[in-house]
């Protein structure tokens, strides 16, 4: 018999250290079961996956509607040729506001006290 106790009791000893790993796998999935709660989801990624796309389209139609304005701007925009037209016709204004003159001014010119008029 007492073979047969040591046998029944190495079996005791396997199934101890059987029921240790079964407990601490089991421990691990539930360790790695709360790990994943915490992670994306298919859910989750398809709702990013939807929110890039609607950005995206957004970008897109600022973009087509900012090059619509720039294409504006650019058709109304001065030529060079009258750019140097306006600038030419301020400096005639700015210096004729300066110059007060009357016709009967330049007209006598000869004689002093009627000259030119006195403005300022």
């Amino acid at each position: 018999m007492p073979r047969l106790e040591r046998l029944l009791i190495a079996y005791a000893a396997q199934a101890h250290q059987f029921d240790m790993r079964l407990e601490r796998l089991e421990r691990r999935l539930d360790d790695v079961a709360e790990a994943a709660d915490g992670l994306p989801n298919h859910a989750d990624l398809l709702e990013v996956r939807l929110h890039s796309a609607r950005v995206a389209a957004e970008l897109a139609r600022v973009a087509v509607e900012l090059r619509g304005e720039m294409d504006r701007m650019v058709a109304q925009a001065p030529s060079p040729r009258d750019r140097r037209i306006q600038t030419l016709a301020e400096q005639i204004l700015d210096l004729s506001d300066s110059i007060d003159t009357l016709p009967g001014d330049v007209a006598g010119e000869r004689d002093p006290d009627q000259g030119w008029a006195a403005t300022a």
